[in-house]
C-alpha cells in the first residue's frame, strides 16, 4: 500500500526582531514578529508499507531550483528526517513503513527565512495526514517546540508575536499584502556567528521599537526594527551593500513616519528583503538585483502557514484559522 501527501512549506520573514542580553540558562531573550511569503517549498511525502518488517525508515532527497544552493546532507542530519521520527515515536506509529520524502527546494538555506522549520512543520502535518493524527492537538505543537523555536510558527502562519526566547507564542497580528524583494548575496550568516559578534558588540533595544511591537495590532502597524542586523553584517560585510543597495531603488516604500526606505535584514540573514509599492516595482528591482550577482525573488505577504495540498482542487487544506488556539 501507497500513500502520497503534497504540503505546501513557506518561507518567513522577521518584521521585527528585538534580541536582549544573553541569559543565565545560555539563551538571549528575544522579542519577534513573524510572517509567512507566498515564496514555499514543496515537500512530496509518500509512505509505503513493507511487509515482514518492523523497521521505519526515512529518506530525504533534496531538488534545488531557481538558483537556490543544493542542501548536501544526509537524510539524518535533515531537520525533516528529525520531525518524522520524533513523530512516529510520539504517536507510535511507523512500524513496517518507509517514508520517502522529495523537498523542492525554493527558499534558500542560511538565509532567515525559517526554511528548514518550515520544512519540518510541512512533516509533522504530511504525518498527521498519513497516521491520523489531529493536526491541531497539543501533542503536535509540543513536537513541534522541540525541533525547534520557529516551527510551531509554520503551523500557524499569518503574523505572529513571539517572545521568551522567540519561541513562546503571544498573539497574533492581522496579516498585512503586499510584495517584497528578497535579495540573499553568496554566502550565509551562522546564527551563532552572529550571536557572538553581538555579545561582542550588542545593540540596545530602543523604547520606541518595544513600544511600537507592543501597540501593533496588525503587521502594517509595525516599524521594521532588528538590532540583530549590525552583528550579522560584521560577520558578513556584503550585507551593507546589500541593505544601502535596496534603499536606494525606486519603487521601494519608505517609512511614511521616519522616511526611511523599507529595508530590513531577516533574522540574523543572510536574506535582506524590502516593502515594494507594486509588484511591478518588486520585478524591476529583483531584475536589476540578479545583475548585482545576488539570489533575487519577490513574493507576498501571506496569511498561511504550513498545509496540505488536496489533489484534484486548487484548494489547499490548511489548519489556519481553525477554532482551536493552543500553541
Amino acid at each position: 500500500m501507497s500513500d502520497v501527501v503534497t504540503v505546501f512549506s513557506p518561507a518567513k520573514v522577521n518584521l521585527h526582531l528585538a534580541i536582549g542580553e544573553r541569559r543565565s540558562d545560555g539563551y538571549h531573550g528575544a522579542r519577534s514578529v513573524m510572517h509567512a511569503l507566498s515564496l514555499h517549498d514543496t515537500l512530496t511525502v509518500r509512505r509505503e508499507c513493507v511487509s515482514g518488517s518492523d523497521d521505519f525508515s526515512v529518506q530525504v532527497r533534496c531538488v534545488a531550483h531557481e538558483g537556490v544552493e543544493p542542501l548536501e546532507i544526509s537524510s539524518e542530519d535533515n531537520i525533516v528526517y528529525k520531525a518524522l521520527m520524533k513523530a512516529a515515536d510520539a504517536f507510535d506509529r511507523g512500524r513496517g513503513e518507509t517514508v520517502d520524502v522529495v523537498i523542492d527546494k525554493h527558499i534558500p538555506h542560511a538565509a532567515g527565512l525559517g526554511g528548514g522549520s518550515s520544512n519540518a512543520a510541512a512533516a509533522l502535518l504530511a504525518a498527521c495526514r498519513l497516521w491520523g493524527v489531529d493536526p491541531e492537538s497539543r501533542e503536535v505543537f509540543d513536537i513541534a517546540a522541540g525541533i525547534g523555536a520557529d516551527v510551531p510558527f509554520f503551523l500557524r502562519g499569518g503574523c505572529a508575536v513571539l517572545g521568551d526566547r522567540g519561541d513562546v507564542f503571544e498573539r497574533e497580528l492581522v496579516p498585512m499584502k503586499g510584495a517584497l524583494v528578497l535579495i540573499r548575496p553568496n554566502a550565509g550568516v551562522s546564527t551563532a556567528a552572529a550571536y557572538r559578534a553581538f555579545d561582542e558588540d550588542p545593540a540596545p533595544v530602543s523604547s520606541s521599537a518595544l513600544e511600537n511591537e507592543r501597540n501593533a495590532q496588525s503587521a502594517e502597524d509595525l516599524q521594521l526594527f532588528n538590532n540583530l542586523a549590525s552583528a550579522s553584517e560584521r560577520v558578513l560585510p556584503e550585507l551593507v551593500r546589500v541593505r544601502e543597495w535596496l534603499g536606494a531603488q525606486q519603487g521601494v516604500i519608505k517609512d511614511e513616519r521616519t522616511g526611511e526606505p523599507c529595508v530590513l535584514l531577516s533574522g540574523s540573514g543572510s536574506a535582506t528583503f524590502c516593502l515594494c509599492e507594486s509588484m511591478a516595482a518588486a520585478y524591476g528591482i529583483v531584475s536589476a538585483a540578479k545583475l548585482e550577482g545576488w539570489w533575487a525573488r519577490s513574493c507576498t505577504f501571506v496569511s498561511a502557514g504550513a498545509r496540505i495540498m488536496e489533489k484534484n482542487s486548487s484548494v489547499c487544506a490548511t489548519n489556519l484559522g481553525a477554532s482551536q488556539r493552543i500553541w
